[in-house]
């Protein structure tokens, strides 16, 4: 068996208050965010896709829909590509913002694990179920999962059989871009990454 699996990160978000916005409703993509999902699609046109898959949330529903149109896919949604739950959901990005909300800062108390929500596991086991169901259902064909930062960056370790570090925010894995895992039987057998240029 080989497949081919394509992990897209939503497009950059309009965000003009720069809060974490976690699962919270009505983050669309951004005028940026929309072009680095045109240059995402455009990215994979000529791949043999045979299924779109994204997260639920309005960021990854917007990317995914440019990506699977030159395919005439519809793009399958499943609540399990959504973004990592969070507890600091509507708090500034800043440490001031953290500072000033002190209810917060014990979901910090163990920096080694994410206890300020899902842990690395959880977003594993979600993830890797649907990209198994979806390698299932397009055998022969490649197929696209866009979601979220973490989800993305869990999957991409946990299909090249890598540890999970206690912290993922050093991994390359910018907005628009394409992390594209060649798979067979044994493991990986090849990778590529992608970001947009806008």
């Amino acid at each position: 068996m080989k497949a081919t699996v394509h992990l897209v990160r939503h497009g950059q978000v309009e965000n003009p208050k720069g809060v974490i916005y976690g699962r919270l409703p009505g983050y669309h993509l951004s005028e940026r965010g929309l072009l680095q999902a045109q240059a995402a699609a455009q990215r994979l046109a000529r791949a043999d896709v045979g299924g779109v898959w994204a997260s639920p949330l309005e960021r990854a529903q917007e990317t995914a829909a440019i990506i699977a149109t030159p395919h005439g896919l519809d793009v399958t949604t499943d609540e399990r590509l959504t973004e990592s739950a969070n507890t600091l959901e509507g708090l500034g990005r800043t440490l001031g913002a953290l500072l000033r909300s002190p209810k917060h800062l014990w979901g910090f108390r163990n920096p080694l694990r994410p206890s300020w929500g899902e842990s690395f596991t959880e977003v594993r086991e979600r993830v890797l179920e649907v990209i198994g169901q979806a390698m299932a259902s397009c055998e022969g064909h490649e197929i696209v999962i866009v979601s979220h930062q973490t989800p993305v960056l869990v999957a991409r370790l946990a299909l090249a059989r890598r540890r999970i570090p206690p912290w993922l925010g050093f991994l390359e894995c910018s907005t628009g871009s394409i992390t594209s895992l060649v798979l067979d039987d044994k493991g990986l057998t090849s990778a590529s990454y992608f970001a947009p240029g806008v």
